[in-house]
Order: structure tokens, then sequence, then C-alpha cells
């Protein structure tokens, strides 16, 4: 009973002299402007002021801020001024940063943007964050074409990286405060996605209209099937290029892959239609090709609503 007692003695004694120790500063982002959001180089800019509120005079945080996941960041207009015993340390920025874009359901999709603030020199034993809720904001006339701003906000973490960096005081591993800023954004899709698909759906409409053709017509019958199946593609490859690549079987994939199988069905079933014909079951072969406009048809806009819907 007494070693318990001594033992939480010691560990609150132990958590009192850490947090007297830990250094805490207030930081906060305001967000000027939002743009160039580029889906194929997977990054977007953003310009903003950052801020600091801390009480220790010796804490130089301007100077040993890092942002983790910008490509380019160019600062200017830094202060620092006491204000009621406050430091009040602020930064002007304008970066280029990382974007991680999830295209699953590309053009509905929703994608959360964030901007890494993080201390560079001390470690979390020495220095915290507290991110500054109520000041963190989003200029309000920020318009982003074709996107919608559904939720912002602003977390303070710590990260922990599996190394020392050579500090021979850490055992192998270090950890340092962070504070992330996140937009969370909606694709306005409606519009884009008519005028990326409209190619594909066009060929594949043309493709089983080859169902009202003789299937003795051997060129029209089957060369617009071919023509539809060639246009698919290189709508794939449009749509492709604007996007960045992706293990995943995408929405995009889904919808052209579909396209492609429907395609070749139509060839596959022009084939049997025009061999019925020469065989002299014309009845036959006639009764084929408005079954297989009716089912193809309906069918191709049941799994078009399902996968989009």
């Amino acid at each position: 009973m007494l070693r318990a007692l001594v033992f939480s003695l010691f560990s609150v004694l132990s958590f009192l002299q850490l947090s007297a120790q830990t250094d805490t500063v207030k930081v906060g982002l305001f967000v000027t402007d939002l743009y160039d959001l580029d889906l194929s180089e997977q990054r977007f800019n953003a310009d903003f002021w950052l801020w600091f509120n801390y009480e220790d005079s010796t804490l130089a945080p301007l100077e040993t801020v890092e942002f983790t996941r910008a490509q380019a960041v160019d600062k200017g207009l830094a202060f620092v001024e006491e204000k009621d015993g406050v430091q009040w340390a602020t930064l002007k920025v304008n970066g280029v940063f990382k974007a991680s874009w999830n295209v699953q359901d590309f053009p509905f999709d929703t994608q959360l943007l964030t901007i890494d603030v993080e201390e560079s020199d001390q470690d979390a034993k020495q220095l915290v964050y507290v991110a500054d809720q109520q000041n963190s904001k989003y200029y309000d006339e920020i318009r982003i074409s074709n996107w919608e701003i559904m939720d912002f906000g602003i977390l303070d973490t710590v990260v922990t990286y599996p190394t020392s960096y050579g500090d021979p005081t850490l055992s192998g591993a270090s950890t340092y405060a962070r504070a992330t800023v996140y937009f969370k954004m909606k694709r306005k899709s409606q519009g884009l996605f008519f005028t990326l698909f409209t190619g594909v759906y066009v060929a594949f409409f043309i493709s089983v209209l080859v169902f009202f053709i003789d299937p003795t017509d051997v060129d029209p019958r089957f060369g617009l099937s071919v023509g539809g199946l060639f246009a698919a593609v290189g709508n794939k490859y449009i749509v492709d290029s604007i996007l960045p690549q992706s293990t995943s079987f995408t929405l995009v994939d889904k919808i052209h892959v579909m396209t492609y199988v429907f395609l070749l069905l139509c060839i596959v079933l022009s084939v049997i239609s025009l061999r019925l014909w020469k065989n002299g079951k014309i009845k036959s072969s006639q009764r084929l090709d408005r079954w297989a406009f009716g089912i193809l048809s309906i069918l191709y806009l049941i799994l078009n609503l399902i996968f989009i819907f």
C-alpha cells in the first residue's frame, strides 16, 4: 500500500515537472485564398496568415516552424510584438502543398485538403501547440471553380518520427508538435460529369443502333461498333489525363470498362445475327436484333445508375 502511494506521488511529481518544462504555444491560421487545385499534379495553392501566441520571449516559433506537406513556400511580412505580456508572432505565407486526392468516386468526389504546421527544433517534451479554434478561419469570399467548401477546422496534435536524428538524448524516436488545418471540399459535378462522359455514352448508343441494320450490310453493321469502341478508348485516355494514377477501380474505370464490354457484346451478337441470316433463319436474326437492342440498352442504363448512385 505504501509502495503504491509512493509510486503515485512520484508519478504526479514527474508529470508536474514535465509540464513545468513544456512551453505552450497557441497557433492559428487565417486562409485568405485557396486556388489551383491540380488533380494530375496532386497539389493545391494556399495563401494564409499564420500566428503564434506564447509567454516565453526566448522562444522563436517563426524561425523553427516547418510546413511538412509543402512543395514550395514563400514567407513574408513576419513580425513579433508583445501585447499584455503575451508574444504575438505572425507571418504571411504563400505556398504550394501536396494533396492526396481520392478519385474513387470522381467526378462525384469529396476531398480533404490539409496544411500541416510543425515545430522543427524543440520536441514535444519542450514545446506543444494549442490550436486557436476561435480565430482560425478562412476568408468567406474564397471562390473555387467547381468546388464547394463543406467544412473547415484546425487540430493540434503531435507526430512521432522513428528516428532520433542523431540526438544522443533521445531513445530512437522523436515527437514534435503539429497543427493541421483542413478543408473538406465537395466537387460541383453535374456539368463536369456530362462533359467527361458524353463521348463514351454517344459511342455506346451509336453502337446499339447497328441492330436496326440488316446483318448483310457488313460494313456499317460492324464499322459502327468498332468505331464506337475506338471512341470509348479515346475518351478514357482524355479523362485519365486529368486524374492522378490510381491502383483502385474508380467510377471512371467502371463506366469505361462496362462500355467496352457492351460494345464487344454488340459485335458478338452481330456475328451471331449474321450467321442466322446466312443460314436462312431471317426471322430468328431479326428477333435477336430486337431483343439485343432492348436488353443491352436497358441493362447499360441500369448499371450506370447503380455505379453512379
